[in-house]
């Protein structure tokens, strides 16, 4: 079950999902309309969990201009009481391997080098097997107006592929909360234009929607969620700041579902009791 997060959001869209914590401090705002959510589930009722085992951390090709950090990886419990007993498997990534795609994934979508940090790693599995990669970056200077608090990495566990990328971050000078722009259309090319560089839904896209806004009230920002629709089935969502642009989270499709699964499952559980 996600651990709340005690931020002062102010919603534009109550369909604009909460924001969560995952791990000690790392930060998440999520962008999920609940009819969405319903319209998803409909087509979605499992989530694969067996995949042919192979070495996805030596698989994949290196991204463009990075090169290896020397960081340290630490492993850290489970917050999830259903899970604390679970391990990975042969046919998961060890740590360090999923610690070196974490890196490789947050320099493709910030150019962010971890040298010097340390990585705090879990695994779960209570539906679809990840690790969950976090990063602490204290101490950290302010630069372009704002200073980088802490990334999150979440990343299936066997096949290597990226679930979920996020930033943290709090601006030198924080917007006001009545600054959120109510025309959200002119946001759609930038919406647009971040799906395109990270190939979000890996293939051509459907359809661009606003899915909802917020002030952060701790970050001193504004956000904006778009869900990304692709022609091949494909959902993702990007949210970004609406003051200038920066690149927050994106959410590729299988954590989607994940999700969708994982709330229907909540449902069911409430109307048990």
């Amino acid at each position: 079950m996600r651990e709340k997060r005690s931020k002062g959001k102010q919603f534009k869209k109550t369909i604009l999902a909460a924001t969560m914590i995952i791990g000690a401090s790392t930060m998440i705002f999520q962008g999920l309309t609940q009819a969405a959510a319903a319209a998803e589930y409909n087509k979605t009722d499992t989530i694969p969990t067996s995949y042919v085992n192979v070495d996805a951390s030596s698989s994949k090709e290196l991204p463009e201009g990075y090169e290896k950090a020397n960081y340290s990886i630490k492993w850290i419990k489970p917050y999830y009481e259903n899970i604390e007993n679970k391990t990975p498997s042969e046919k998961d990534l060890t740590k360090e391997e999923a610690a070196e795609l974490a890196a490789q994934y947050l320099w493709q979508a910030y150019g962010v080098n971890l040298e010097g940090q340390t990585i705090e790693m879990h695994w779960r599995d209570d539906g679809l097997p990840m690790w969950d990669a976090q990063v602490k970056m204290e101490g950290q200077d302010y630069h372009d107006g704002y200073r980088v608090d802490g990334y999150s990495v979440r990343i299936d566990s066997v096949t290597g592929d990226l679930l979920h990328v996020y930033m943290n971050r709090t601006l030198e000078e924080k917007v006001n909360a009545d600054s959120i722009d109510k025309d959200e259309s002119k946001y759609e090319p930038t919406a647009k234009e971040l799906a395109e560089k990270y190939d979000v839904v890996h293939g051509d896209i459907e359809a661009i929607n606003c899915v909802g806004q917020a002030y952060d009230s701790i970050e001193g920002d504004v956000l904006i969620s778009f869900k990304i629709q692709g022609k091949n089935g494909e959902v993702a969502f990007i949210t970004f700041s609406q003051y200038d642009g920066v690149l927050e989270q994106i959410e590729y499709n299988d954590h989607y579902k994940f999700n969708l699964l994982m709330s229907e499952k909540s449902r069911e559980e409430m109307k048990a009791e």
